[in-house]
């Protein structure tokens, strides 16, 4: 079983993802803290090339957005060989946000990572299991 090689986080072992702690909190390799919790999901991108890649963006939103990420609030993981083992949206989840305007659809309930190469989202809308041998992460402006 592989374990998954983070790029674009540092290497901090304090300060990196880790199993435990999941993809909510870590630091990128140039010092940037990223807290998820202070985002929302915003686009979901796959491509069944050669590899298969999966690219998941974050967007802060401007009130919780730190100094240090103000000119680079969207937070982009790309994880490559990607394979899909889950992809589940709610109907009741799309329904309420279509009727309801504050209704959250970028909400995240869970961003997980087994610790080997099994990553897990749950959204307001959205489940999503995969497997992924490679991720980066990287930080951009809108």
């Amino acid at each position: 079983m592989s374990v998954t090689e983070f790029a674009g986080v540092t290497k901090d072992k304090d300060r990196g993802i880790s199993s435990t702690g999941g993809l909510y909190e870590f630091w990128t390799e140039e010092g940037a803290h990223v807290y998820l919790h202070d985002t929302a999901f915003r686009r979901l991108t796959y491509e069944p090339g050669r590899p298969p890649t999966l690219k998941l963006e974050f967007v802060y939103d401007p009130q919780w957005t730190s100094l240090e990420l103000s000119k680079t609030p969207i937070v982009v993981f790309r994880f490559e060989d990607v394979r899909l083992v889950e992809w589940y949206e709610d109907q009741e989840g799309h329904d309420c946000v279509a009727t309801d305007p504050d209704a959250p659809p970028g909400q995240v309930g869970l961003f997980a990572w087994d610790g080997t190469d099994m990553f897990t989202l749950d959204t307001f809308i959205l489940r999503l299991i995969f497997h992924a041998p490679l991720a980066a992460v990287t930080v951009r402006a809108e």
